[in-house]
């Protein structure tokens, strides 16, 4: 038999198959070239292809929205190429881009005292990496920077901060007040110069908005360089808000502003409104959520509509160095932070239709009684490891009928939701969901700070981070040990579905 009879019989063999088998096979395919493939087949293909897109986005949204649907979130770990030598980071910056099916991250931390300058791209078509030599004016090493899609053919970078050595023992903090730019069409870095420029910068946010059809990159907050009486330099961190087209102009601000902060996540949400939440001031994690309006040049401070403030949010050790990402369809934030292993009595009386039973009294007890001899610090490492065991070790109670199981009880990442859909209502506000009743795929074993965040197609990409536990606490390092074991280099597709994608 010829290759071409072969060919054949293979086509015609795929051709009997049903639809519902064709249907089937799609859904396990990768939302990017393999989509745009099958539709050139042939006209059924081409329909199915079709009908198995808006299934997977459906599936997906109506599970990341309903609050009392069982839903299952799978995720899939692929550890650092071997063959690249692609290093472990955190604080990194990552720009999403869907024309090209790619992921770019610049930069970051591999510890506390180096910085990143490489640059990368991911194809989320193959989940293969690929180190990219750009020409022109590269970027220094530096992590805490903005990077952000000004969907006009470039990738903005801006501000930063590294680490630079005074001498051989004695390092300072450097931060960074360059704006780069890089061309998708011709692999190349343009550093922008201004005069009229925010300064040196760091931990701020950033988005583009299309006001009057011009696109217009806006910066929030951060931390900045400021010369006191002394003429000491010191960080301090600032609440003004920055617009650059082809300059940069400080947005006059009507009326009350946000705090300053560092570290918060920016969202833009039409040609008018961008968001803000997350971060920390100079005194408190910042639980607040501020919408700012470009025809009033106004902030308003929005309601957080839970009874207790802090009911199904990340914990205040936490929400500062977590990033957050939005689902437009569902409107939606998405983090992922430490898990809460036990509701409060508020949440159990306020939220009486869940299903608590797994909250039972006697590990509450066991719970507390072994915390009691640790330190109070929940990000202790000993204290995690008792916590854990605890819950183990402890019998299962049978579900409650026609109540929700509330929460997952086990190790690594817990989905955060933030429900922005009554933003514009006659009384705006924001309400944190309830944890769902999910079963963790995959999960990584440890939760993670300082990871990057993204949304594309129907699935979140995480990438990267750093255990707080060994950042802050773990001070003496053995012989054997390393620092940057506690940094990591895994890239985690997490989808949400009934059946894992």
């Amino acid at each position: 038999m010829s290759n071409n009879d072969e060919i054949c019989t293979y086509s015609k063999c795929i051709e009997d198959l049903p639809e519902e088998i064709l249907l089937r096979i799609f859904r396990y395919l990768l939302p990017y070239k393999d989509y745009s493939s099958i539709r050139l087949v042939c006209r059924q293909w081409e329909r199915l292809g079709r009908v198995t897109k808006d299934w997977r986005m459906n599936n997906f949204y109506n599970n990341l929205s309903l609050s009392t649907s069982s839903v299952s979130i799978h995720w899939h770990l692929i550890d650092p190429p071997k063959k690249f030598n692609l290093i472990p980071r955190f604080s990194h910056s990552v720009c999403y881009v869907d024309s090209k099916r790619m992921l770019y991250v610049f930069g970051g931390n591999r510890d506390m005292a180096t910085s990143l300058n490489d640059f990368w791209c991911l194809d989320l078509s193959t989940r293969n990496w690929e180190r990219i030599l750009a020409t022109g004016s590269y970027p220094p090493p530096k992590c805490s920077s903005t990077f952000i899609d000004d969907e006009q053919g470039n990738l903005l970078l801006f501000g930063g901060r590294s680490m630079i050595y005074i001498d051989d023992i004695h390092m300072r903090e450097q931060l960074h007040h360059e704006l780069h730019s890089y061309s998708l069409e011709k692999n190349s870095w343009n550093l922008h110069k201004n005069l009229n420029e925010p300064g040196p910068i760091c931990d701020h946010s950033a988005s583009i908005i299309n006001i009057n059809n011009q696109k217009r990159m806006i910066i929030f907050g951060g931390c900045m360089i400021i010369d006191d009486q002394y003429q000491q330099s010191t960080p301090q961190r600032t609440n003004d808000l920055w617009q650059w087209t082809n300059t940069w102009t400080m947005i006059h601000v009507n009326g009350t502003k946000p705090e300053p902060r560092k570290g918060h996540s920016q969202f833009t949400l039409n040609s008018e409104n961008i968001l803000i939440v997350g971060g920390s001031s100079l005194t408190r994690v910042c639980r607040d959520v501020w919408l700012f309006s470009f025809q009033t040049n106004q902030w308003t401070q929005i309601t957080v509509n839970n009874q207790y403030p802090n009911d199904f949010a990340p914990s205040n050790d936490d929400l500062s160095y977590l990033s957050f990402c939005m689902v437009l369809p569902s409107q939606i934030l998405i983090t992922f932070g430490r898990l809460r292993r036990h509701p409060t009595e508020n949440e159990r009386h306020t939220y009486s239709q869940y299903d608590f039973s797994h909250c039972d009294k006697k590990s509450r007890e066991e719970l507390l009684l072994a915390s009691s001899s640790l330190p109070s610090s929940s990000s202790d490492e000993n204290d995690e490891t008792n916590r854990y065991s605890i819950i183990h070790k402890r019998s299962q109670l049978p579900l409650i009928n026609n109540k929700y199981n509330m929460m997952d009880i086990s190790s690594g990442f817990q989905m955060y939701r933030l429900d922005i859909s009554n933003l514009f209502s006659l009384n705006p506000c924001v309400t944190w969901l309830p944890s769902k009743s999910t079963s963790v795929f995959g999960s990584p074993s440890r939760s993670s700070l300082y990871y990057s965040l993204i949304y594309a197609r129907s699935e979140f990409i995480l990438f990267g981070g750093i255990e707080k536990r060994k950042l802050c606490l773990q001070k003496h390092f053995s012989d054997k040990d390393n620092r940057s074991q506690s940094i990591s280099g895994t890239l985690a597709f997490i989808t949400m579905s009934n059946i894992a994608l």
